[in-house]
């Protein structure tokens, strides 16, 4: 298929409008981000697609780690939509950096607002079934568009973002090695192993039944949201602990948090790395 769009997902945002968008432009070859880029090219591809959440203001390692190693077309139609909810960061600068090196450039670049789904953090925000709804009809304008080759710039940091973002992100993208080591379970653990195979990461292993978490984590809390007995929680990691701030206080996962995931995603989407569209929802 000469159209692929390359997508990471955590709770179900971002692959959701890869979905929505792959049927706008009559078809395309959704390829999970979690494979080996090597197994994935796109070297014949004329049209070539990324759809990411935006972490700590940029785009997820796994992704910078994916594209760099990616062979495509740098001839091709590139476009790039990133899911995210208030701040956007740098994650079109990243890409399109990325692109430059290999020969190729970002034709189309837009960000898309979702749900806020860092149930580690908070409840999910705005009105969920307000910002579905909304999600979906802008990432089906965002298809039509991109089914013309539209040539949209992308929207770049402000400079109070940037100004920030050394303050705000560094400390944070310093301990994420250590994020996961605030997951443990409960006994309502079956050991349905659901949790390792929707990692987009493929960071969790078993043993004895139960998984465990190891330190390749970027937070998406796929594992959370889609564990069918709620048995995954969260304690606050020491290294986050010592960082102090206004979000690291908020850091936890009580019993009765709401564990969002998009409500057109099931675990078994999430499990599968590669799939053809179009599709009827």
């Amino acid at each position: 298929m000469n159209k692929i769009i390359y997508y990471f997902s955590g709770t179900g945002n971002s692959l959701r409008t890869a979905r929505i968008i792959a049927k706008e432009i009559g078809g395309a070859k959704l390829i999970s981000m979690s494979n080996v880029p090597s197994s994935v090219p796109a070297n014949d591809a004329k049209i070539i697609g990324f759809v990411c959440p935006v972490y700590e203001w940029d785009i997820p390692e796994p992704v910078k780690f994916f594209v760099k190693n990616l062979t495509l077309n740098p001839q091709a139609y590139i476009f790039m939509v990133s899911t995210y909810i208030a701040i956007h960061g740098r994650c079109f600068e990243t890409m399109d950096s990325i692109l430059v090196e290999k020969g190729a450039k970002l034709h189309y670049g837009r960000a898309l607002r979702c749900v806020a789904s860092q149930c580690i953090a908070y409840e999910p925000f705005p009105n969920t079934q307000f910002m579905v709804s909304y999600s979906e009809k802008i990432a089906r304008k965002i298809g039509g568009e991109i089914a013309c080759r539209k040539n949209r710039n992308p929207p770049k940091m402000s400079r109070i973002t940037k100004s920030l973002y050394t303050k705000m992100m560094v400390p944070f993208l310093e301990v994420q090695h250590e994020y996961d080591k605030g997951f443990y379970t409960t006994e309502n653990c079956i050991g349905c192993e659901i949790c390792r195979k929707v990692c987009p990461c493929m960071n969790i292993s078993f043993e004895n039944g139960h998984p465990n978490w190891n330190h390749n984590c970027v937070g998406c809390n796929a594992c959370v949201v889609f564990c069918p007995k709620k048995a995954i929680l969260f304690n606050t990691p020491e290294a986050y602990v010592k960082l102090d701030n206004v979000i690291t206080r908020r850091l936890g996962l009580p019993e009765k948090r709401t564990r969002y995931h998009n409500p057109h995603i099931s675990a078994n989407d999430m499990m599968k790395k590669m799939e053809d569209f179009p599709f009827s929802p």
